[in-house]
């Protein structure tokens, strides 16, 4: 896949990429900036929520001590990946962001559209994550593992769901969301295509399956943010839908009534980390690097991982209490859990686009 058909699948057209341009230069659409102003400025994109927190408060550290501009774009891979591409074929030297924290399929799609530079080998401290989820080519590393479940409303669940499959229970009819295509990383499709004779590369028996729910009306609809998906469970509106642990853990604590489940047949292993962008400055790139050192230390890895209930992939990195005493926050649980084949997925992604659009998305 090249990032050609990312463009042809019109996901953000030139002049409101300009318009996001412009104002990434002061800090992005309902970002900050930090820092004096410094010669070198970067842009680093984080996920939104608590997930903001440590990123921020590390990026703002760096800045005033190394006199440079750091300015945040907050938001999702599923929205701000495909700006990010479209920025570089726009102007490859003026990418739309200089360090950016992303997912597994993220990962492959840069990838596959040489949109990573390498970590260089003075960032030493990713040296320190774990072997399982090491980076050969170094172009970018893994710094935490979120663990894909059920989300449920407790409201609506006397017990907690069991299965995957659940989500396909004529029970719970037209409450229940996911992610629209592209974003097959985070809406399960891969998962419910391997668990039913399919596979990364044979999404069929998945989408048939997505398919024959979409027309029985099983879906409440797609969701855009996690914010919805919040709103949605809270009002009852939806009652279960593929999720995050490190999503739903903050609303747990918050006191909602929502709850995480591990399926039956295993959580589906999720890794997250931080990416080099290429078309960088070479100024840049020196101070993207040495930033990715600083968030890769393990005092701040801890600090992400329990803010927002993830596993730490670094070495020296330690959860709290509460939460390494949960058996789905174990690495171990990760490590035996669903593993995706991301690479393999990403070469599949736009037949798969086209399959979900005309059989799944049509019928809701």
């Amino acid at each position: 896949m090249n990032s050609n058909n990312l463009t042809r699948r019109g996901f953000f057209g030139a002049s409101a990429l300009a318009g996001l341009m412009g104002m990434a230069a002061c800090g992005s659409p309902g970002g900050s900036s930090s820092g004096a102003s410094g010669s070198t400025k970067l842009t680093m994109f984080h996920w939104a929520g608590a997930q903001a927190t440590v990123p921020e408060k590390v990026g703002d550290a760096f800045a005033e001590a190394n006199n440079v501009d750091v300015a945040y774009i907050e938001g999702t891979n599923a929205d701000t990946f495909p700006k990010l591409v479209s920025s570089v074929q726009i102007n490859k030297n003026s990418p739309l962001l200089n360090l950016g924290f992303f997912n597994g399929q993220s990962f492959a799609q840069g990838n596959a559209s040489d949109l990573w530079e390498p970590v260089p080998a003075s960032v030493t401290n990713i040296d320190a994550v774990n072997s399982k989820y090491q980076i050969a080519d170094r172009r970018g590393a893994f710094m935490v593992m979120d663990a894909m479940g059920l989300i449920y409303s407790k409201k609506a669940f006397k017990t907690p769901p069991t299965s995957w499959m659940d989500l396909f229970d004529s029970a719970y009819r037209g409450k229940v969301t996911t992610w629209d295509a592209p974003a097959f990383s985070v809406n399960a499709l891969p998962v419910i295509a391997k668990l039913n004779g399919g596979s990364e590369s044979d999404l069929r028996p998945g989408i048939d399956i997505f398919s024959k729910a979409a027309k029985a009306g099983q879906f409440h609809g797609f969701i855009a943010s996690i914010d919805a998906l919040r709103q949605q469970l809270n009002s009852g509106e939806v009652v279960i839908a593929p999720g995050f642990q490190g999503v739903a853990q903050p609303w747990i604590d918050a006191g909602d009534d929502i709850g995480f489940v591990a399926p039956k047949e295993g959580l589906m292993a999720f890794p997250e980390g931080f990416q080099l962008v290429a078309g960088s400055s070479e100024a840049q790139l020196e101070e993207s690097a040495k930033l990715l050192n600083e968030l890769f230390a393990p005092e701040n890895v801890a600090e992400y991982c329990n803010l927002n209930g993830l596993i730490p992939l670094v070495e020296g990195a330690e959860l709290k209490a509460e939460l390494a005493d949960k058996e789905t926050f174990q690495l171990a649980a990760v490590e035996s859990a669903i593993q995706i084949d991301w690479a393999t997925l990403v070469e599949n992604i736009e037949d798969a686009t086209t399959a979900w659009n005309k059989d799944v998305k049509a019928n809701i």
